[in-house]
C-alpha cells in the first residue's frame, strides 16, 4: 500500500469519541501539511494537495481549519511550544550555564525530530500574515533571550568560554532551521542521534577547555 493510501486509511479508520476524533484528525491534517510545507514550500502547497494525501475533499478540511494560513501559524506555534518544553527540561536538570545550554540544544532537536515535532515548521516565516508574523517573532525572541541567558550564565560561572551569546544563539538556530529541510523520520539517521551529535558539536564550540 502506498504512503498516500496509508495516510488516507489512517484518517478514515479513527473511530473514537467525537472530541477525540476531531483532535486526532486535525492533528493528522497539521502533520501532513507541515511535511508538505517543509518539502515543497508554503506557496507551492495547496489545500488540495493536503486533502489528497489524507484521502478527503478540500471542503472537508474546512471543518478543522479556516485555511492554509492558520495551518502554517499553528505549525509555527507548535515549534515554539517544543522550544519552551526544552527550556523547562534544561532548567530542571542543568547545574550550570553549559549544562543548561547543552540540554536545551539536545532536547529541542529531540522534540522537533520526534512524533510531536512532525507538526513543526521553522521556515516560511515570511509567508505568515503580518499579525501572525509578529506573534511568532515575539515568541522566537523570548526563546532566544533564554538561550542567550544560558550562554551568559555559563561565561559567568566559567563553564563556557568568552563567546558572543547572540552569535552563539544564531549559530545554533541557523543549524536547526536548516535541519528541517533535510531531516526525514524515515531516514537512516534517527532524530535522537542527530540531537546528540548537534548538541556535542555545539557544546565543543562553546565549552571552556580545562587549563
Amino acid at each position: 500500500m502506498s504512503k498516500r493510501h496509508r495516510s488516507g486509511a489512517a484518517w478514515k479508520s479513527i473511530v473514537l469519541s467525537r472530541g477525540e476524533q476531531f483532535d486526532l484528525k486535525r492533528a493528522a491534517l497539521l502533520r501532513e501539511a507541515a511535511r508538505a510545507f517543509s518539502a515543497r514550500g508554503y506557496h507551492q502547497t495547496t489545500l488540495d494537495d493536503i486533502a489528497a494525501v489524507l484521502g478527503v475533499t478540500k471542503a472537508a478540511l474546512y471543518y478543522y481549519v479556516k485555511g492554509k494560513q492558520q495551518i502554517l501559524f499553528e505549525c509555527h506555534m507548535l515549534s515554539l511550544d517544543l522550544g519552551n518544553s526544552a527550556i523547562e527540561y534544561a532548567c530542571a536538570h542543568g547545574k550550570n550555564g553549559y549544562e543548561k545550554t547543552s540540554l536545551l540544544t539536545r532536547r529541542n532537536i529531540e522534540l522537533i525530530t520526534g512524533e510531536m515535532g512532525e507538526f513543526a515548521v521553522l521556515a516560511e516565516f515570511n509567508a505568515l500574515t503580518p499579525e501572525n508574523r509578529e506573534t511568532i517573532r515575539r515568541r522566537r525572541h523570548d526563546f532566544e533571550e533564554v538561550f542567550k541567558g544560558f550562554i551568559t550564565e555559563g561565561i559567568a560561572d566559567g563553564s563556557i568560554r568568552d563567546v558572543d551569546p547572540k552569535l552563539a544563539c544564531f549559530f545554533y538556530m541557523g543549524a536547526v532551521n536548516w535541519m528541517t529541510q533535510w531531516f526525514s523520520p524515515e531516514g537512516a539517521v534517527k532524530g535522537e542521534d542527530i540531537a546528540m551529535q548537534f548538541s556535542d558539536l555545539f557544546g565543543a564550540a562553546v565549552r571552556r577547555q580545562q587549563e
